[in-house]
């Protein structure tokens, strides 16, 4: 008489399958979880660049003055020239300086929401005035490091000045500053957005 059940080689056999299966689909998977953060990080370069765009065709100035004194002059914060969001300081492969005493200590999306050069908030359209917020947050990249933006070149004409992500490789392979009047050169696997 035979009671109901799988027998041990078919639980073996099932189990075979669910493995080889399951072998099959992990390289896949992973590898569509690397494609959204790519263009997770892609989607928030090109937002950061178009809120400071948005502050600078309202305000007349990019968000990177620390004082309604500091403009047109001095960028940033004294020698930090490097505006960043939350997250860790990304490696780096090609120079951008010490980046623990270039990176302002204010956030990213401090700058650009904040109207840190005391522009006017009450000026009608189309004269220049205030009207953010412009971003709504700035959260670290997909691998946990800041987004960058090279400030001190969205007050000059001769180089490029861009939002980046260190992407997966979690080291800025692009050089700062890069002449505007060649095409800029992404380094490896970083993400960019050109400003200007």
């Amino acid at each position: 008489m035979r009671t109901k059940g799988f027998t041990l080689i078919e639980l073996a056999v099932v189990l075979a399958i669910i493995a080889v299966l399951a072998a099959i689909l992990t390289p896949l998977v992973t590898g569509y979880l690397d494609q959204a953060r790519v263009a997770r990080a892609q989607a928030d370069v090109r937002t950061i660049a178009d809120a400071l765009k948005l502050h600078q065709r309202d305000t007349g100035r990019y968000p990177i003055y620390l004082s309604a004194g500091n403009y047109p002059g001095t960028v940033s914060d004294g020698a930090r020239t490097v505006l960043g969001g939350p997250g860790n300081n990304p490696a780096e492969t090609v120079s951008w300086g010490t980046l623990g005493s270039v990176v302002a200590t204010t956030t990213l999306e401090s700058w650009i929401n904040g109207n840190f050069s005391s522009v006017s908030t009450t000026n009608a359209f189309p004269k220049a005035a205030f009207r953010g917020p412009y971003v709504a947050s700035i959260d670290s990249d997909p691998w946990g490091n800041k987004y960058l933006l090279n400030a001190a070149n969205l007050n000059s004409t001769t180089n490029h000045a861009f939002v980046i992500s260190a992407g997966p490789n979690g080291a800025l392979d692009t050089a700062k500053d890069q002449s505007a009047s060649s095409a800029l050169t992404v380094g490896s696997d970083d993400v960019v957005a050109v400003i200007k």
